[in-house]
Parts: structure tokens; C-alpha cells; sequence
């Protein structure tokens, strides 16, 4: 009978029993299988509609304070590869060593403007090895010369040896600068540099006057040691002069190291990085899409 009592207020005093805290588990046992009100659906759904439009309204509010908040906030960016070279100086990607875009090489009459660079890698085993960064630097009164070229694409350029053969035979001031990217002996160096304008200088026909002057050339650099960062300048003044010039990183050079009269020797060493077989693919490349810009 007590149970009958107990069932009988769940279904009728739901709303207002009061189970004492030690027959709490029992009781809802007793009222579980109980029916539900018709009085009480009322009053829970529109608990649980409220909840949920509650949940929604905070759920927008969220995502609105979310979105002011990013558009108002300033994000910093991470430079682009269209910055790089802006202002005074372009970078070389493969070492990051700086190039100005203009410079007054030792033995230059006037300023020259960079056309161009690139890379000298060294291929050991199945390594490239980074030796250094190479920029050509030329008169800006080239480009009048270069005009018979201007019209053609990139791409078409760099299959054009005749383009190459113009741009090294024009008449004005050039100069070559490179930028050590580790430390080296002069004779290695030299050698490396040797290998490839020997055989140029023999194919010119340039003689005992050409590997006189190929000596004198490896006479600069042997028994030196090149430090990291060592700028090189190979400087052409008209007609035939080859100025060279060695400074350590940090210092400014003013006025070549040894000048050598070869015409021979020029064309093979200019020809060393923008002819057929460049010792810098990459620089070459460059030059074709920065030549016309100098001016």
C-alpha cells in the first residue's frame, strides 16, 4: 500500500513532491515508468527552446566578435620574392650574399649598374657546393647597342649565342664581382677559374701572348687565401685592360690589385660566364631579364 501511495503522488503531485535525500534512488525507480503529463510537455519545450536559441544567439554573437576582431587586427606578413631587391640592393637566392645595384668597381671611370646574378656551385660526389655569388655589372650605355635584341622574350634570348656575343663585344666599361661564400685557397680558386679559360684562349688562337697573360692572371691569386666573403672585381676598361682587385668583407677597395693588357684573356673570361657554357647557369639567366633595365 505504501508503494501504491507513493506511485499514486508521482502521477499526480509531480510538480511538488519532495523525496527526503535518503529515498531519492528508490523514488525515481518508483517514477520512472510513470506517464508523462500532458501539463508538463508545454513547459519543457519551451525550456529547451530557450536553451537552444540561447546556444545560437551565443554561438553568432562568437563568430561576430571573432570576425570584427580579425578585421580590425593588423596580421604582419612575410616578405615576397617580389621584395626582394627592392631599394638599393638585390639578394642572391642560393646565398643570400647582397649585390648593390650599383657600384664603382676599382679601375672603372664610372659608375655600373647590375645586369644580373647568380650562383657558382661545385659539384662534389653528390653534392653542390656553394663557392660563390657572381654579379655583372655593366655601363648603362650598352643598352643602345642591345637594341636589335629588345623585342625578343626571355626565353628566346637565352638560346641566342649572337645576343651573348653582342653584349660582351659592346665597347663600354663591365665588371664582374664575386662574393666568396666560404673560405678557399687562391690556387683553388684559381684553378677552377684556370680549367675553364685555357681552353677558351687556346680555340681564339691567343698564342704565347695569351698564356703569358693567363699566368698573370693566376699569379694574383695564388699563395692568398680567400676568406668568406672576399670581393673579387674583374673589371674590363676599353680597349683591353683587365683590372683585378681582392678586399676582404668590411672594406671598400680602392684601386686594383694587378692590371693586365689581354684582349684575349678579356673575351675568354667574360665568355666563361655568359657564353655557351657558363661556369653560372643562373647568372646568365639573369642577365637576359635584367640587361634591359640598367638604363
Amino acid at each position: 500500500m505504501a508503494a501504491l501511495s507513493v506511485t499514486m503522488a508521482c502521477l499526480t503531485s509531480v510538480s511538488v513532491i519532495k523525496v527526503p535525500e535518503s529515498q531519492h534512488a528508490s523514488t525515481t525507480r518508483l517514477c520512472s515508468t510513470a506517464p508523462i503529463l500532458p501539463s508538463i510537455q508545454p513547459r519543457r519545450t519551451l525550456y529547451l527552446s530557450g536553451l537552444l536559441v540561447d546556444l545560437l544567439n551565443a554561438q553568432n554573437h562568437s563568430r561576430f566578435a571573432f570576425a570584427q576582431a580579425s578585421s580590425s587586427r593588423k596580421i604582419p606578413t612575410m616578405p615576397t620574392m617580389a621584395s626582394v631587391g627592392v631599394g638599393h640592393e638585390e639578394v642572391e637566392p642560393v646565398t643570400n650574399i647582397k649585390f648593390s645595384k650599383s657600384t664603382n668597381a676599382p679601375g672603372a671611370s664610372k659608375e655600373l649598374v647590375l645586369a644580373g646574378l647568380g650562383v657558382r656551385e661545385k659539384k662534389i660526389a653528390f653534392l653542390k657546393v656553394k663557392v660563390y655569388a657572381v654579379g655583372l655589372y655593366v655601363d648603362p650605355g650598352a643598352i643602345s647597342s642591345l637594341e636589335a635584341w629588345k623585342s625578343k622574350g626571355t626565353s628566346e634570348l637565352e638560346k641566342d649565342e649572337s645576343f651573348f656575343k653582342a653584349l660582351i663585344d659592346i665597347p663600354v666599361e663591365k665588371s664582374l664581382r664575386i662574393v666568396l661564400a666560404r673560405d678557399i685557397e687562391g690556387a683553388q680558386f684559381w684553378g677552377a677559374l684556370g680549367e675553364t679559360l685555357a681552353p677558351r684562349l687556346k680555340a681564339a688562337g691567343a698564342g704565347a701572348a695569351g698564356e703569358q697573360a693567363l699566368n698573370s692572371f693566376g699569379d694574383v691569386f695564388k699563395n692568398r687565401p680567400l676568406k668568406d666573403k672576399t670581393v673579387i672585381f674583374l673589371t674590363w676598361t676599353q680597349p683591353s685592360t683587365l683590372h683585378i682587385s681582392i678586399t676582404p668583407e668590411g672594406r671598400s677597395p680602392s684601386a686594383p690589385d694587378a692590371s693586365i693588357d689581354s684582349v684575349a684573356l678579356l673575351y675568354s673570361l667574360y665568355d666563361v660566364y655568359l657564353g655557351k657554357d657558363p661556369v653560372s647557369p643562373s647568372a646568365r639567366a639573369s642577365v637576359v631579364k635584367g640587361i634591359f633595365s640598367v638604363a
